[in-house]
């Protein structure tokens, strides 16, 4: 078995000159920190995950984790590394810190461990002193510092406390080393302890959430002498909202990261200079820094690398422009070559140059009462509206304000909103929703293309508009998208999508990627497809939705190399990264409410805002926020892996997963520059509410170009959902571009929106005690063309069957199965002669056999009591996994549970009395012996093999045979491998078209693709 690939926690990097050492699993993983690309992957052969990389100083690095130890050499050869493995050592306790003697000594080495003891060991003789100190006490962390003739070890304790105490290597150290000092202070284990010996300062970060630092006072000038010190607390740091992992000192600041997903950035006075949310709320496990101090490097649990600028790039938000009390201003904008354009609420039209120089003044008396002001897409002209009908544009010339068309009246009444749709075209909104598609002509005239009425609402006006092709796309203040057709006599809208941005407004449309976006004051962006028909005719498809880290989605704001979405939370002006998905920009303005402009020009950008009657702008921000080492995976444990059908194209291998952390997650494996097999990501959905614990997939089409699948999502607060995906196959390596994605249905036990009640309601509100139902697991199976059954296992001992129609789109409950109020966890549907067999497997060790036609042709109210047709035990407690085949007429079940066994049984089923059927158990075989820890994962393979794995981390094949009534089962115990991801919950398999070998997907905390031989 060969690991191919991984993603997994990140728990150590490294930099070394011009090189990225990072820690996966137990592959050392080395990055160009020039391109960021990855130059190397050297297997370590350890069995315990990389914990952290020492450099010596020169060519050498101890690379350790767990119990095992290794020594490795690199040379740089130009613009190339090699790395070679000099020796590897295993221990009998966790280790938690090492270190070299020297830069010239480089045979022997320091070893702290687990129960504070320290070895001087020799990586050679593998000779070694063992020196004890006299706090017999489990360490969480640790840190050596080598000195001379003498070590300086810094340790962790489980008791809030850090111990220091020096080793000299020139005497005998055979009798306990005293501690020389307690620093107190922490209210919770240490978790990580930096010194930073040329300022002699100590951070230390701790459970208690907080970043300690610690000033050393030597009263004599004895730099080696440690028995004459004072160490006293210099600053304590609160910020982070859990537990603290890791800190580090780089010049003049403290960098920290935790739990909580948050890179802090203090003074050494204890001073917050920045901070970062990084990896999409992941805990962040490791920080580096660049050896020039300018860029921090992160690791964190969703398996991602980020690297961030250690200085943060001035983003304060400063008044630059003040006016009289009789000069409010109203709107402002920039103009494409950075002006920026203030209008005053007496009349007055201002300009101003990149500086903030006065360029230009016009008064605009027609405005000064009420005026609307809009500028073009491509910001080089400036629209007016009255409340007389009237529009006025204008536009810049040498840097004066000049009229391009005089002004004109085009609505007999009030102008309420009026939007750009190119930089020719406008969408004027008068009384009572009476919409008006205005362009300038040759003329500079106003012709009415069309006209449309907006659907009644409470204020009936558009706030945003898009116009692709004949399709005209406005938002209005209610939330409501409609599509009005341009070609068509017909003024009503051709598509209207209701609520689909809550209650709060659109606020605008963009493109990305080929699909159309809408933001708005829900907090998500709304994807759409367009779909050119035969006519040359655009038509619109609502996709899927994702949420973001900002309740006031604004707009867009596209760069040269990435996709940022503009928003405000609460007080701050935000931007956000479609292409990192992270938050790469806040400043503080006070909220939404206000006149505000932010441009993209010449690699930087540009925000002002109107704030106290003045006018606020920050100076040019760049744009290189940050970068990613790594691409990030689930932050949570993944519960589920589905494999995509491709059956006629075989370039791709495409599947989906599920997570606790509440999002689906497509993803395909394929081969890199250097032929290896990668995981690559491709997109996130978001939707459910709580985490997703099963998926299962209806092929609708897979042809050489497209594979269209029908998705059902079930996890918690017995929520499913519904989802199209669709990729085009086409092309040899995919992105997000190629898929497309729509929620088309969900459903919900007890909805929580049917739950709400108004204030005269409340009387009549009804109280549920129970805790609410999760969902376990999903089967569907496609009963006709248009008609899917959905199975669904229960927590609350319930299996309920609903039926999915394909063209209304809509899920309706059919039936329900009450089985001995135990949680149902897995089941699994297949046909024997036309009859449909369920087999459920619960938490009382049972496998239940159900013929289900007869209750897809029920009732909820059919109160007749439903059995299975045949039961047996094969576990003492809950079946957490299983696989099912057929082999002749026998059909194979193989499962595995809580109590450590695997069982496999082969039964059939006959009917009997010509109308019931009946099981006949063949023949079966289990172990217990095989793993110690609970089965979470058993699939079949190839021919007459199958897999295990289980908590214990452990991945096991087995051959099986059946001949004569006798099955035999042999697990090949050489070939046992241990996997790095964490709390395993299932595998699955699918195959490498590249050699038709057998590819398992081992998942949990993270996954791991391995390579099966047969």
């Amino acid at each position: 078995m060969l690991s191919v690939d991984i993603c997994h926690d990140i728990l150590a990097i490294r930099c070394v000159d011009d090189y990225i050492f990072v820690g996966i699993g137990t592959k050392l993983n080395i990055f160009s920190n020039i391109n960021l690309k990855c130059k190397s992957i050297i297997e370590t052969g350890h069995q315990d995950i990389i914990h952290d990389i020492v450099q010596n100083g020169s060519d050498k690095l101890i690379i350790f984790g767990g119990k095992y130890l290794s020594i490795f050499s690199y040379e740089i050869i130009e613009d190339k590394i090699i790395v070679n493995k000099l020796s590897q050592h295993i221990f009998n306790d966790w280790i938690i810190s090492s270190n070299f003697f020297s830069i010239n000594n480089i045979e022997d080495i320091y070893v702290l461990f687990a129960h504070n003891n320290l070895y001087l060991y020799n990586t050679l003789s593998k000779k070694y002193t063992n020196v004890l100190c006299e706090e017999k006490c489990i360490l969480y962390s640790g840190c050596i510092s080598a000195e001379k003739d003498q070590v300086v070890v810094f340790s962790g304790t489980v008791f809030k406390e850090i111990l220091i105490w020096t080793v000299n290597t020139k005497i005998d150290n055979s009798k306990d080393i005293k501690v020389l000092y307690r620093l107190k202070g922490h209210k919770g284990v240490i978790f990580s302890i930096f010194y930073d010996q040329r300022q002699k300062l100590i951070t230390s970060t701790s459970d208690d959430r907080t970043v300690r630092l610690w000033q050393i006072n030597n009263s004599i000038n004895e730099t080696d002498n440690w028995s004459n010190l004072t160490i006293v607390l210099k600053a304590t740091m609160f910020g982070h909202t859990a537990r603290v992992w890791k800190s580090l000192i780089v010049n003049d600041k403290i960098i920290s990261v935790g739990e909580d997903s948050y890179i802090f950035i203090w003074t050494l006075e204890g001073e917050v200079c920045n901070k970062i949310i990084a990896h999409e709320g992941s805990a962040v496990w490791t920080l580096e820094v660049s050896k020039d101090k300018s860029t921090i490097f992160t690791g964190g649990a969703n398996g991602g690398v980020n690297c961030w600028p250690l200085n943060k790039p001035t983003t304060e938000l400063l008044p630059k422009l003040s006016f009289t009390d009789k000069q409010i201003p109203k709107y402002l904008s920039y103009l494409h070559c950075g002006t920026l354009v203030i209008f005053v609420d007496n009349g007055q039209l201002l300009t101003y140059d990149r500086e903030l120089a006065p360029k230009d003044s016009i008064i605009l008396p027609r405005y000064k009462s009420y005026c609307l002001m809009q500028v073009s897409p491509n910001r080089k002209l400036i629209a007016f509206a009255s409340k007389d009908g009237y529009v006025d544009l204008f536009h810049e010339v040498n840097d004066k304000l000049e009229l391009f068309k005089d002004d004109e009246r085009v609505m007999e009444t009030k102008i309420y909103s009026i939007q750009w749709l190119d930089d020719s075209s406008m969408l004027i909104c008068g009384d009572a929703g009476h919409l008006k598609v205005l362009k300038i002509n040759d003329d500079n005239k106003f012709d009415v293309q069309n006209e449309f009425t907006l659907p009644a609402s409470r204020e009936c006006w558009t706030t945003s508009a898009i116009m692709i092709n004949n399709l005209i796309i406005c938002g209005d203040r209610a939330g409501n998208v409609y599509g009005f057709n341009t070609k068509s006599d017909n003024k009503n809208p051709q598509y209207n999508f209701n609520k689909i941005h809550g209650r709060l407004g659109v606020q605008s449309f963009g493109i990305m990627n080929n699909k159309l976006i809408s933001t708005g004051r829900d907090g998500t962006l709304r994807f759409y497809k367009l779909i050119i028909n035969d006519n040359n005719d655009t038509l619109l498809k609502v996709l899927d939705a994702k949420k973001m880290p900002m309740e006031w989605v604004s707009r867009t704001l596209k760069t040269n190399n990435d996709f940022f979405v503009i928003g405000f939370k609460e007080i701050e002006f935000i931007i956000y990264s479609m292409r990192l998905n992270i938050l790469v920009l806040r400043i503080t303005c006070g909220g939404g409410h206000r006149s505000w402009d932010c441009i993209y020009m010449n690699d930087v950008i540009k925000f002002s805002c109107i704030k106290n009657k003045q006018v606020y702008t920050t100076d040019n921000i760049l744009c290189q926020f940050s970068d990613t080492l790594i691409t990030g995976f689930h932050t949570k444990e993944i519960h589920s892996i589905e494999i995509l059908p491709t059956i006629f194209n075989k370039k791709h291998m495409i599947f989906i997963s599920s997570s606790e952390d509440c999002t689906l997650r497509l993803s395909n494996l394929q081969f890199s520059e250097t032929n290896d097999l990668k995981l690559n990501y491709l997109d996130t959905y978001y939707g459910h509410i709580s985490n997703i614990k099963a998926i299962a997939v209806i092929n609708l089409v897979d042809t050489h170009e497209e594979t269209k699948n029908l998705v059902f999502t079930v996890g918690g607060r017995a929520q499913i959902k519904v989802w199209e995906i669709s990729i085009d196959l086409d092309k040899n390596i995919l992105t997000n571009n190629d898929v497309t994605v729509a929620e088309l249905a969900k459903f919900m036990i007890r909805d929580i929106d049917k739950s709400r009640r108004k204030t005269w309601q409340q009387k009549q509100q009804t109280y549920f005690i129970d805790p609410e139902t999760r969902f376990m697991d999903v089967q569907a199976y496609l009963q006709s063309e248009n008609k899917i059954i959905i199975f669904i296992a229960c927590s609350d001992g319930f299996l309920r069957i609903m039926s999915y129609d394909i063209s209304l789109r809509d899920i309706k409950m059919v039936n329900e199965i009450s089985y001995y109020n135990r949680c149902i966890i897995k089941i699994h549907t297949f046909v024997h002669e036309k009859e449909l067999i369920l087999i459920s497997m619960a938490t009382d060790g049972f496998i239940n056999l159900w013929s289900v036609n007869s209750m897809i042709e029920g009732s909820l109210n059919d109160k007749n009591t439903k059995e299975p047709f045949k039961l047996w035990i094969s576990h003492q407690s809950g079946i957490n996994s299983y696989d099912f085949c057929k082999k002749n007429d026998n059909y194979l079940l193989l499962t595995g549970g809580d109590d450590n066994k695997i069982c496999l049984t082969i039964f059939n089923i006959v009917k009997s009395n010509h109308t019931e059927f009946e099981a006949k158990l063949i023949a079966d075989w289990n172990s217990s012996l095989i793993h110690c820890a609970q089965i979470t994962g058993v699939k079949f393979y190839g021919e007459n093999n199958f897999a295990s794995v289980a908590i214990d981390q452990r991945i096991v094949m087995y051959h099986y045979s059946f001949n004569k009534s006798i099955l035999s089962v042999t697990p090949l115990i050489k070939l046992i491998k241990l996997t790095s991801v964490a709390d395993v919950h299932g595998l699955t398999f699918l195959s490498n078209n590249n050699n038709n070998k057998q590819l398992a997907c081992v998942y949990g905390q993270g996954i791991e693709v391995i390579q099966f031989d047969e």
